[in-house]
């Protein structure tokens, strides 16, 4: 078995060149664009190949010793180009483990200097809450509140909110209230037309979450009319499995490895209805800022874990400098308690437009509100069926006559922005 180059204008020529050449069972291992031409690489049997090769030279007339000497010539600048390929390759591996290895340590420099802040903001509070003597009834949501992995400011307001009620029901009322006060928004739509790309932390889920909404747009304007680009994704195994995803569906997938590569692809494709680009977890901003130079009507989604920390939804929706046209939510199958989710978009307007909860790639979720996160978070805080809701249903949001949900007894600097 030895693998063969074919090249061709597009994808149908190329793949008719190839049964043409080794029939119909040939087997394609990767298919991408390569100068503004569509590269298939394919497996052929080496007994097959070597027949193939005879007949064909029985009827290829020989070649003038002109062209055999300029062949021969030619033959070190290929070696030597292909030599300097190979030295440049171990070095552009090290610069690519170095980026990731970089923005790992300042990964975790965050997740510390945000653990500082949650302990120092927890000293501060605790000779206040410390104070509260909570009824019978409302012990055990007291309890849930301070397990459930809640941030301090968000926690301290809502036990403030609740401290001089008397039910259960009363205090998840006050609590939907409030916070459905705040987090009230319309949802974004689902990328239907244009260009659009995907951007998210490492392990996020986000070419998973692409292919999702290609089926997705592809069950509404064919699979003809939808596009999937992997831009710089060098992670092992990456490309792999957006070509295993696209085939799934039916879909056209190509790979961009740089910029230059990206607009010819973005030209010859610029007749399909919807392009989405999947990118790379290591500098996201960078890759970002490359694609809007190349197409500045790109409309950008974040695509983010249920259970995110805080400072990782800090870091991506904040300090990348991005204007974000929406929230992909993913992994909510594995988080009971998005309650660091819930706390950041009380602070923003951004819109949610969708959310999965599986690993197959028909686990889209159409409906996701920021209601129903809340929901499912306040349906764990108890195990009492008053007020709570099932996954993906929406809480009511209803006006409270009670004047305790709005009280100025907070303390001092946690209040924030739900008073």
């Amino acid at each position: 078995m030895e693998l063969q180059r074919i090249l061709a204008p597009d994808t149908r020529s190329a793949t008719d060149k190839a049964t043409a050449l080794f029939g119909q069972n040939v087997l394609v291992i990767s298919n991408h664009r390569v100068n503004g031409q569509t590269e298939l690489v394919i497996a052929v049997d080496i007994d097959e190949q070597l027949s193939l090769t005879h007949d064909d030279r029985a009827l290829r007339p020989a070649a003038d010793f002109g062209h055999q000497l300029a062949r021969l010539q030619q033959q070190p600048m290929a070696s030597q180009a292909t030599s300097a390929k190979q030295a440049s390759g171990p070095a552009n591996e090290d610069q690519r483990d170095y980026l990731r290895s970089r923005e790992i340590v300042d990964l975790v420099r965050d997740e510390l200097a945000a653990m500082r802040r949650e302990f120092q903001l927890g000293q501060q509070t605790s000779a206040w809450q410390a104070g509260l003597t909570p009824t019978a009834e409302l012990a055990p949501l007291f309890a849930s509140l301070t397990e459930a992995g809640m941030p301090t400011g968000l926690r301290t307001l809502l036990l403030d909110t609740i401290k001089n009620m008397h039910s259960e029901a009363e205090a998840l009322q006050a609590i939907q209230h409030q916070l459905g006060h705040s987090l009230a928004r319309p949802c974004a739509p689902l990328p239907q037309k244009g260009v659009h790309l995907i951007a998210g932390p490492t392990g996020a889920g986000k070419t998973l979450m692409t292919a999702r909404i290609a089926s997705d747009a592809a069950s509404k304007l064919g699979p003809k009319n939808v596009v999937i680009i992997n831009y710089q994704d060098l992670r092992f195994g990456a490309w792999s499995q957006t070509q295993m995803l696209s085939a799934q569906i039916g879909l056209d997938c190509f790979r961009a490895d740089d910029p230059a590569t990206l607009r010819l692809l973005l030209n010859e494709l610029s007749q399909r209805s919807l392009i989405l680009i999947d990118t790379p977890g290591v500098q996201m901003g960078a890759r970002i800022a490359e694609v809007l130079s190349l197409s500045p009507s790109c409309v950008c989604h974040a695509v983010l874990p249920a259970d995110s920390s805080s400072a990782t939804l800090k870091r991506v929706l904040q300090t990348s400098a991005v204007k974000w046209h929406s929230l992909m939510v993913s992994k909510l199958d594995e988080s009971s308690q998005p309650w660091p989710l819930l706390e950041f978009m009380c602070h923003n307007s951004l819109k949610i437009s969708t959310g999965s909860d599986g690993d197959h790639i028909t686990n889209l979720k159409h409906d996701l509100t920021v209601n129903s996160l809340l929901g499912k978070a306040i349906a764990n805080l108890s195990h009492s069926t008053v007020q709570s809701a099932p996954v993906g249903v929406d809480l009511q949001v209803q006006d409270i006559s009670s004047q305790r949900v709005f009280q100025s007894s907070s303390p001092r600097g946690i209040r924030g922005p739900f008073h």
